[in-house]
């Protein structure tokens, strides 16, 4: 059984008090978030970190010559 009390008001800690350090560039910072406080990354490492895409890959292959056989 659960009861429920009206004068007791639970709210979600955004902001943590606690000073960490950054994990990339050891930077002391408060995180904002769940997530940044997770990672333990700053706002800018954050930021960088969030705004990362998956890098674009190619492949370059050499034709082989016609008319030849390797042997």
């Amino acid at each position: 059984m659960i009861e429920v009390h009206p004068e007791v008001h639970a709210s979600e800690q955004t902001h943590h008090e606690k000073i960490c350090t950054c994990h990339q560039c050891h930077r002391s910072f408060r995180a904002k978030s769940e997530d940044q406080f997770c990672l333990q990354l700053c706002d800018r490492c954050f930021d960088t970190h969030m705004n990362l895409q998956a890098p674009v890959l190619s492949v370059h292959v050499k034709a082989r010559p016609r008319g030849r056989t390797i042997g």
